[in-house]
């Protein structure tokens, strides 16, 4: 007999069984969102619009490219709503700053259409049905000058319950059509809401009705299958709809932006700025005996063709940044200017064109390049004495406007030649009298302020005259330079004060005959010839 023994093994007797795991809960996905709008007026009209499109070339501003290029332009929060290297024809998601921004510009022309979706005013009649899947809900407008609908579902939950306990997302398709009088419906809205929700989430639709009707009707219908079962909870109502008569005002002759924002991304109402180039100025026209046409380059330079002569025609108006076209602009426009009293029959056109042609001429910018002498970029946002703003822009090309034999006409300190010659032969027998600056009213550092572009903030360019220094210490002259953009014009002009009060420092005065005195006027240079002061 032969005995088989079986040896058996085990472990954990008695121990406790195996948990199952914990349920599986979604997050919540679905939150209802809402938005803010914005009007923002930006100028009088018409201006040129987006900096950014013009750089890049993109002049159909009707295209999705020059909208794109006028978000890089508009910050939020001095942060742009599109990254700045982004492409505009084609950006990626990832490039945007903010989602969800809707953006419309107008320029300011005095035909420009209206602004759809900006609300003058709305009604709101309550509803409160459940939709299912075999009885779609209909609601009729009948006040024919309504523009829109906004209709308002609501979810009270959205989400399933498995038999383990799992909390899952869920998904409802649902179908918005409208009919005008009673000529059948039309699918306008075919939406789809997935995700989970524990809590009620709203979701607004809005529908443009036509321009004429007498009885328009809105059907919202379920396509997803009306749940069965207590474990999926996806009903829907249609809570509520807005009649919206929209804001039919075009505001001719005025620029601004409609922008409209997810409110999620926000915590308080956003600074809003837009980085534009502004009103469109007429500059000179064809020139005499054919010598060409000025035109303006990228950076708003009005490019002068060689041997221009200017025959007292303006031409188009176009953006440019020269400040004796500005200026002229200013003269003589009447919605804001000084149209009303001043044409340009009272003005002395060619003097303007000789100060543009300084101010337009090409100088080293002090930093490797080259840009106009004198550009102009300001923003005028309130009124002010016509005295000081008329001098203010004069001065941002070292202008003075002056009366002289029935018009206005620009003196220019500029290099030029000598108009007349005064000496002991055609003065009083006072002779000269001679008087000089003390050293006390001189400075040896200049700081001038003007805008960054780049930071949006202001900034200061300083040039410190060293030799000075060590006579004087540092004395500091702080200067605004008027609607100064540029670091390169910022420094030209520190440069120029320190060396008008280096060497511009003696004042001579004499009395002439009449005939002397009509001989020069303000900003003309002269020469002197004093045998006293020159040691004869």
């Amino acid at each position: 007999m032969i005995e088989d023994n079986k040896i058996i093994r085990g472990s954990g007797g008695g121990g406790q069984p195996q948990q199952p795991p914990p349920p599986t809960k979604e997050p919540d996905t679905l939150n209802s969102k809402q938005f803010a709008s914005f009007l923002d007026l930006i100028s009088e009209g018409e201006i040129e619009g987006s900096a950014t499109a013009s750089k890049e070339g993109i002049t159909d501003k009707t295209s999705l490219a020059y909208i794109h290029a006028y978000l890089k332009d508009t910050f939020l929060n001095d942060t742009p709503v599109l990254k700045a290297n982004a492409s505009s024809t084609a950006p990626q998601p990832t490039d945007f700053n903010y989602q969800n921004v809707s953006f419309v510009p107008r320029f300011g022309t005095a035909n420009q259409t209206k602004i759809n979706g900006i609300e003058s005013s709305s009604s709101i009649t309550p509803v409160g049905v459940t939709v299912t899947k075999a009885s779609p809900v209909v609601r009729q407008i009948q006040d024919d000058t309504v523009d829109r609908v906004k209709i308002t579902i609501t979810f009270p939950q959205l989400q399933k319950v498995t038999d383990s306990g799992d909390l899952l997302g869920s998904s409802v398709q649902l179908r918005i059509s409208t009919q005008f009088n009673g000529g059948g419906f039309g699918i306008i809205i075919d939406d789809t809401i997935t995700g989970r929700t524990p809590d009620a989430y709203q979701k607004d639709y809005s529908v443009t009705l036509n321009d004429t009707f007498t009885t328009a009707d809105i059907k919202v219908e379920r396509v997803t299958d009306d749940s069965t079962s207590n474990q999926v909870i996806d009903a829907f109502q249609w809570t509520s709809f807005a009649e919206i008569i929209d804001d039919a005002n075009t505001y001719p002759n005025s620029a601004y932006n409609y922008l409209r924002l997810d409110s999620q991304q926000f915590s308080a109402i956003p600074r809003r700025k837009f980085r534009v180039r502004g009103i469109k100025v007429r500059i000179p026209g064809a020139g005499a005996s054919g010598s060409g046409t000025p035109s303006v380059d990228a950076a708003g330079r009005i490019v002068y063709p060689d041997n221009y002569i200017f025959n007292n025609v303006m031409g188009a108006a176009v953006w440019c940044s020269c400040p004796a076209m500005i200026l002229l602009d200013l003269l003589t426009t009447e919605r804001y200017g000084f149209g009303t009293h001043i044409s340009d029959a009272d003005l002395d056109l060619f003097s303007f064109v000789t100060a543009s042609k300084f101010a337009n001429t090409l100088v080293d910018d002090g930093f490797g390049g080259l840009e106009a002498r004198f550009s102009c970029n300001v923003n005028i946002q309130s009124s002010s004495e016509a005295f000081d703003l008329i001098n203010e822009l004069a001065g941002v090309m070292r202008c003075m406007p002056i009366w002289s034999t029935g018009s206005i006409l620009l003196a220019q300190d500029s290099p030029k030649d000598p108009s007349f010659l005064f000496s002991l032969a055609n003065i009083s027998s006072d002779g000269f009298s001679y008087s000089g600056s003390s050293l006390k009213q001189r400075h040896s550092i200049i700081s001038v302020s003007y805008f960054n572009m780049d930071t949006q903030e202001i900034d200061f360019e300083v040039f410190e005259n060293t030799d000075l220094v060590n006579k004087i210490g540092s004395v500091v002259k702080k200067v605004k330079a008027f609607g100064c953009t540029s670091r390169g014009q910022a420094l030209r002009l520190a440069k120029a004060i320190a060396f008008a009060e280096a060497n511009e420092s003696e004042l001579v005065s004499f009395t002439t005959s009449m005939e002397g005195g009509l001989m020069v006027r303000p900003g003309a240079v002269i020469e002197i010839n004093d045998p006293v002061r020159a040691g004869v």
